[in-house]
């Protein structure tokens, strides 16, 4: 997804660093709005436009005279703010480039940090997860294809796959569908109208807000990703708003999952057996007899498109 570019207010005890962390926010694709020196810090607050600031950047030592008044200022500002205390913001000094990667990498993250206190606009308000294994890329292509463009629906694509492959799911779908993909990461938003994808080895979670957690831990249990999680975890937060489709794939990763969704009040939907690379985890699905529909990736496609357009007239198919 485009990052939105955030404007930062920055306080800084120097000069020089105030050079080197504009450089630093321009390069994670934010702009600065409001730029203060710790010595100045009450006079220039008074004359500057804070209001225009979505998160703040404060690194000045500890020891600053300045830092009783920064501190009890940050006690009760509500915006994100990045405490850092710039003592290896030189450059040229040793520790200079690992200083200023851990701070590019939290101006990168302001986004995400951002989203998960919010409620962002754009969530969407009926979800469907998209749940593959072996053959998963070739069955999704398919249903994505016979998809019309403008349903009102978020998807989340969880695909068995080894960690590096993300960024090819994420071009495929891009390359054949009108559901703009995206590789999830911490902060992300479940908009109407896109797809994120699900596919690394760390552990991901959703909350009821519509935004996404990645969390530093792998996956629970043997798969990676954990479908079951996944559903797990989208039931409780969005109750009946969530569905699945389980496509081709080896192993029963999904059926207990399948069941909270069930459970919720959501649809789920299984690729026909005859039609899957694997059938095993679309079968385990089955026989858990909460699947009310399956089909072909196309047939479950154009029953999507019917269901979103009149859900009441969808009567079950087994």
């Amino acid at each position: 997804m485009t990052i939105k570019a955030l404007r930062l207010g920055l306080v800084v005890d120097t000069a020089a660093q105030q050079n080197v962390l504009r450089q630093l926010v321009g390069e994670s694709g934010h702009k600065v709005a409001v730029s203060l020196l710790a010595g100045n810090f009450v006079a220039d607050m008074s004359r500057q436009k804070i209001s225009e600031v979505d998160a703040w950047l404060v690194i000045l030592p500890l020891e600053s005279p300045s830092w009783p008044a920064i501190d009890d200022w940050l006690e009760q500002l509500p915006l994100p703010v990045i405490i850092d205390d710039g003592g290896d913001s030189q450059p040229g000094s040793s520790a200079y480039d690992a200083w200023r990667r851990r701070v590019l990498k939290k101006l990168q993250q302001l986004n995400g940090s951002i989203n998960l206190e919010q409620h962002p606009a754009g969530v969407a308000k009926t979800f469907w997860v998209l749940a593959a294994s072996t053959g998963g890329p070739e069955a999704v292509r398919e249903f994505f294809q016979a998809l019309p463009a403008n349903l009102d629906v978020g998807f989340v694509y969880v695909q068995h796959i080894d960690s590096g492959y993300e960024q090819s799911l994420v071009d495929m779908i891009n390359r054949y569908c009108h559901y703009q993909a995206y590789c999830v990461a911490d902060g992300d938003v479940l908009y109407a109208g896109s797809t994120a994808v699900v596919a690394g080895s760390r552990w991901v979670d959703f909350l009821s807000n519509g935004t996404v957690t990645v969390r530093s831990e792998p996956w629970p249990g043997i798969y990676s990703p954990a479908i079951d999680q996944v559903l797990a975890n989208m039931a409780r937060c969005f109750g009946s708003r969530c569905n699945a489709i389980v496509f081709t794939g080896m192993g029963e990763d999904g059926a207990a999952g399948a069941r909270l969704i069930h459970q919720q009040g959501g649809q789920v939907w299984a690729q026909q057996p005859a039609s899957c690379t694997v059938a095993s985890m679309p079968e385990s699905v089955i026989g858990t007899d909460v699947v009310s529909i399956t089909g072909t990736p196309t047939e479950l496609a154009s029953q999507l498109t019917q269901f979103m357009q009149s859900p009441t007239k969808l009567f079950k198919q087994k």
